[in-house]
């Protein structure tokens, strides 16, 4: 959901998505002298609380004060990322003057009113993915999940994800009930005690499992062993990590995304769930199901996905399924097509390396905001040099470590990972805040062996608004989180933080023109521009 408001110098757009609002604020320049930053109250409906969103940037008179209303966003837009599913919300947007080290003054103020998003054909449900933040750091000081009461660190850090996986599980108990799941690491004990209870209550669960030591090891604790109908053993990588509802033979809904069933894929890295509640889409992913029971050959498999699963030209209005392999790798032609095609706003997550298709496309002079978010730092800097147009922003993951920012507590390693520790979400978003939106989301990780060897899926949908705007709103949180911890890492390598590298180090709020690169530099004013609503 998106609401604009403006009164006198002040525009201010709110875009909603489940568990976060992005807020973007635009101001007449030639009134911005007196104006120290912008102050935001929210206004919890369904909870009856009202606050002043903080700011761990202050000044440094405003000791042991955090609200806005005391330390003012000096930047064009902030997020809220203490939303929940399905509630209203207001924000009050302020211009604020005053003296710094004082509580400030409201100048011009908007009111915008939002409800998030909630299920409906599509559900999206993002896990936290900052185990290294300082939100974890100062709520479990980093202790293990493990060792905190009551499950609160890993509902913290599932945000939702596991709830919805085992709801979408447990939730076609009965006869005449199905459940089929092609998955590729499944080691999550309560994920895989979720299908003996629906088989013991009734549910014929089918399982195809990628053929590891680790994944029989887990089934056979679990007592599930004749469940799984195929152990997938022939295909390069398979993939896929998906489950299919059906009642009575008729498939209902499907649920798809980055997410293994492991605990690094369910609380550590970055992942998504989505489901699409859609019989011809779930009828799909069935008959590409039921080629992987007598677990092919690549070769079989490859001309069945070209025989059954063509790729539209150009993308349709709607819900479009791309199965992997194919024999080609015209997928892959095709998402780098989309990436060059956004006019305005390109968001896209690279959890292992960079695509040629893609890397091609980072010189030059482009028309949009291209923000690309990595797992590898050093992916991302060996591709830094190739960028020449300062719309284009690479961001790799990272924490902050003992002593990397005066007052914030260290963050510690994601404990469950011995490989991805970050990011593992696979998704491509062009122009999510305009008319025709695509959200590219899945299993495969945009490289030729997720098109032409791996058993992957993938949905691309045009169209969808509020589908777009939560797909939004999380990678914008995501984005800024790590871009911040970027610019530490990079700030320490160049004693003149900004040109060699575009970016800056944070530093303190101050009393002068803090808002003038906002306006003069092309990047900050497209953003401001952008995401306020404004012409």
């Amino acid at each position: 959901m998106r609401v604009q408001s403006s009164s006198g110098p002040l525009r201010a757009q709110a875009v909603a998505g489940t568990h976060v609002v992005v807020l973007g604020f635009d101001h007449d320049r030639t009134a911005m002298d007196d104006v120290l930053g912008f102050g935001v109250e929210r206004f919890d409906h369904a909870g009856g609380r009202h606050r002043w969103l903080d700011n761990r940037l202050r000044f440094p008179q405003a000791r042991r004060r955090w609200g806005s209303n005391w330390n003012p966003f000096q930047t064009f837009a902030w997020g809220d990322y203490r939303a929940e599913p399905g509630r209203t919300y207001t924000y009050r947007v302020h211009s604020m003057t005053g003296t710094p080290g004082e509580e400030l003054t409201p100048v011009s103020t908007v009111e915008l009113q939002v409800r998030t998003e909630e299920p409906g054909v599509h559900g999206v449900w993002f896990n936290r993915g900052v185990y290294a933040s300082q939100a974890y750091a100062e709520r479990f000081e980093n202790r293990h999940p493990s060792t905190i009461p009551h499950r609160e660190a890993w509902r913290w850090l599932s945000r939702g994800l596991e709830e919805a996986l085992l709801a979408f599980i447990g939730g076609v108990g009965g006869e005449h009930r199905e459940l089929h799941a092609a998955l590729y690491e499944f080691e999550y004990p309560p994920v895989l005690e979720a299908f003996r209870v629906a088989a013991a209550t009734g549910v014929d669960v089918r399982l195809v499992a990628f053929d590891h030591p680790h994944n029989r090891a887990a089934v056979a604790a679990a007592g599930i062993d004749d469940l799984v109908v195929a152990w997938r053993a022939r295909a390069r990588i398979p993939h896929n990590k998906f489950v299919i509802a059906s009642d009575g033979g008729t498939p209902r809904a499907v649920w798809t995304g980055s997410t293994n069933i492991t605990e690094n894929g369910i609380f550590g890295q970055s992942n998504v769930g989505h489901t699409v509640t859609d019989g011809s889409v779930a009828r799909r992913y069935l008959d590409y199901w039921t080629q992987l029971v007598p677990d092919p050959t690549p070769g079989t498999l490859n001309n069945w996905v070209d025989a059954n699963n063509p790729m539209p030209d150009p993308w349709p209005p709607g819900i479009s399924v791309v199965f992997s392999p194919h024999t080609h790798t015209t997928a892959q032609d095709r998402y780098a097509a989309l990436f060059g095609s956004a006019r305005d706003l390109v968001c896209v997550t690279f959890p292992f390396n960079l695509d040629p298709r893609f890397a091609d496309q980072l010189p030059g002079d482009h028309s949009a905001l291209r923000w690309l978010l990595f797992e590898d730092a050093g992916v991302a800097d060996a591709h830094r040099s190739l960028v020449t147009d300062p719309e284009t922003e690479l961001v790799a993951c990272g924490l902050v470590e003992e002593g990397g920012m005066k007052g914030w507590a260290a963050e510690h390693d994601n404990p469950f990972s011995n490989n991805i520790e970050y990011l593992h979400t696979k998704y491509l978003l062009v122009d999510p805040l305009g008319d025709d939106p695509v959200v590219v989301t899945g299993s495969a990780n945009f490289s030729n062996p997720s098109a032409n060897a791996n058993d992957e899926n993938m949905l691309v949908i045009r169209g969808d608004h509020g589908l777009a705007e939560v797909y939004f709103t999380e990678f914008s949180r995501l984005f800024n989180h790590h871009r911040f911890r970027d610019s530490l890492r990079l700030a320490g390598h160049q004693p003149t933080p900004g040109p060699e590298t575009g970016v800056e180090a944070p530093v303190p709020l101050v009393a002068g023109h803090w808002w003038d690169r906002y306006y003069d530099e092309p990047a900050r004013d497209h953003q401001r521009r952008l995401l306020a609503g404004a012409p």
